[in-house]
C-alpha cells in the first residue's frame, strides 16, 4: 500500500516516440527504452507510440508493465501514406504527416485533462509536433517540453537529395525545406531541444536565426550490462571463417545504403584475401535489395533476432560503413562495449570520442576498408588490445546512466 501511495504521488510525464519502444533491439528503440525505463524512476510515464510491424504486438505487455498509461497507433502499410497526402499537398513534410493519428491526439487530452503533466518529452523531430501543438499551455503554466530530434533530420533529406536523381530529387529537395522549416518552428516552442552529438547541436545552432540557447546535447549510451564481453552467449550462425558483422534497422537508409557498398565495394577485396570470409548483415525488416545480397552464400541476412550482442560476440571484427550518417551511431558503441575490433567509415565515428588507431580503425576508401579488414582479422592480438581499450572508454564516458543524467538536469532546471 505505501509503495501504491509512494507510486501515485510521483509528478506526471509524457513520453512520445514513433515507435514501441520494446524490445531494446536497434539503435532508436534502445534509446527510447531506456529513456523511458531512466524517467519511469521518477513519475508516472505516460507513452503514446505508433507500431508499424504487427510482430511487435507482443511487447506492448511488457513495456505495459514499466510504464503508468500506453497508447499505441498503428501505422500499416499503405494506409498512414494514403493518410498522409492530403498533408503533404497543403505543404507538409511527409516523414511527419506520416504519424498523424487522431486516436493518438485524443489519448493525449485525456492524459492532459485527468493527470496534468508536468512534462512532455519526446524522441524524433516528426511526433514533436504532439508536444507543441496538443498541450494547453500558458505564460506561467504547462508542461515543460523537452524534444529531443536525436539528429537534424533535414539535413539527413539534404543528403538524400544529393544522391538522388529526377523527380525523387526534387520530392526530397521539398521535403529537406518542409522539415527544416517545421525544425525551427518547434524549437520556437520548446523549452529545450536535444541532440546526440555536439556536432549535431552546433550544426542545428548554425542554422538557427534565434533560440540557439534552447539546443542541448543529449548524447547516446550503451548498455554495458548487455554488451558485455564477459557474458557467454551461444553462437547464433555457424561461423565456417572470419565473420564481419553489421548491425542495425534495415528499413533504415543509411543502414541499406551502408550494407550495399560494403558487399559490393569492400567485400570482394575481403573475400580475395580471406576465402572463408562471411558477411552478417543483423537486423530487422530488411527490403528486397538488402534480402538480394543475400543470394551470395556469403552473406548472411538475418532479420529480426534474438539477441544482436550474441552476433557481435561471435564475429571477428565490426564494420559500420555508414555513408549518410546523423549523430552518434549506438552500432558503434554496443561494438565497442563488446571489446570487439571494428571498421568505421568518418561518418560512423562523429560525435564518439574514439581515437582511430587506439579504440578502432577508421577507413575511407574501398583499399583502406579491405585492408583494415583483414588485417583485423589475421591480428588477434592487436584486436584484443583495440577492443579492451574500447570498452574502457564506453564504461568511463557511455553508460546510459550517466548519459541520462543530463536528461534530469533538462526537466528540473527553471
Amino acid at each position: 500500500m505505501e509503495a501504491l501511495i509512494a507510486e501515485n504521488q510521483k509528478p506526471a510525464l509524457v513520453f512520445i516516440c514513433q515507435r514501441l519502444p520494446y524490445a531494446p533491439v536497434t539503435g532508436e528503440l534502445i534509446t527510447t527504452f531506456n529513456m523511458v525505463r531512466h524517467l519511469a524512476r521518477d513519475y508516472r510515464v505516460f507513452v503514446g507510440t505508433f507500431i508499424d510491424d504487427p510482430a511487435d504486438r507482443v511487447h506492448v505487455a511488457e513495456l505495459e508493465k514499466m510504464v503508468t498509461g500506453l497508447h499505441v497507433s498503428t501505422r500499416i502499410r499503405p494506409w498512414p501514406w494514403i493518410r498522409a497526402l492530403p498533408f503533404w499537398l497543403a505543404g507538409q513534410p511527409i516523414s511527419f504527416a506520416l504519424f498523424k493519428s487522431r486516436s493518438l491526439e485524443r489519448w493525449l487530452d485525456a492524459v492532459e485533462s485527468n493527470h496534468r503533466p508536468v512534462a512532455v518529452v519526446t524522441h524524433s523531430s516528426n511526433v514533436s509536433t504532439y508536444a507543441v501543438d496538443g498541450f494547453r499551455r500558458t505564460h506561467n503554466a504547462g508542461p515543460k517540453r523537452v524534444l529531443h530530434f536525436a539528429d537534424v533530420d533535414s539535413e539527413k533529406f539534404v543528403a538524400y537529395a544529393e544522391r538522388a536523381r529526377g523527380l525523387m530529387k526534387w520530392i526530397v529537395r521539398a521535403e529537406a525545406r518542409r522539415v527544416r522549416q517545421q525544425e525551427f518552428r518547434l524549437t520556437s516552442r520548446a523549452d529545450a531541444v536535444a541532440f546526440v552529438s555536439d556536432d549535431e547541436a552546433n550544426l542545428f545552432r548554425s542554422l538557427l536565426h534565434s533560440h540557439q540557447e534552447r539546443v542541448v546535447t543529449l548524447p547516446n549510451g550503451v548498455d554495458t550490462e548487455l554488451f558485455d564481453p564477459g557474458r557467454s552467449f551461444d553462437a547464433p550462425f555457424r561461423c565456417n571463417g572470419h565473420a564481419f558483422v553489421f548491425t542495425g534497422a534495415m528499413d533504415y537508409r543509411p543502414n541499406i545504403e551502408a550494407v550495399k557498398w560494403f558487399a559490393r565495394e569492400v567485400f570482394p577485396g575481403v573475400k580475395k584475401a580471406l576465402p572463408n570470409a562471411q558477411f552478417l548483415i543483423v537486423g530487422s525488416k530488411p527490403g528486397a535489395e538488402v534480402r538480394r545480397l543475400g543470394d551470395d552464400p556469403s552473406v548472411v541476412v538475418t532479420g529480426r533476432v534474438e539477441s544482436v550482442a550474441a552476433y557481435v560476440a561471435h564475429a571477428q571484427v565490426a564494420v559500420a560503413p555508414l555513408l549518410i550518417a546523423r549523430g552518434i551511431q549506438n552500432k558503434v558503441l554496443e561494438a565497442m562495449s563488446m571489446a570487439k575490433p571494428q571498421v568505421v567509415s568518418p561518418g560512423a565515428l562523429a560525435g564518439i570520442d574514439a581515437v582511430p588507431g587506439t579504440h578502432l580503425v577508421c577507413a575511407k576508401t574501398p583499399q583502406e576498408w579491405v585492408k583494415a579488414c583483414v588485417e583485423l582479422s589475421l591480428d588477434p592480438v592487436r584486436g584484443t588490445a583495440m577492443g579492451r581499450a574500447a570498452r574502457q572508454l564506453v564504461l568511463e564516458r557511455y553508460s546510459w546512466p550517466a548519459q541520462l543524467e543530463r536528461l534530469d538536469q533538462l526537466l528540473n532546471r527553471p
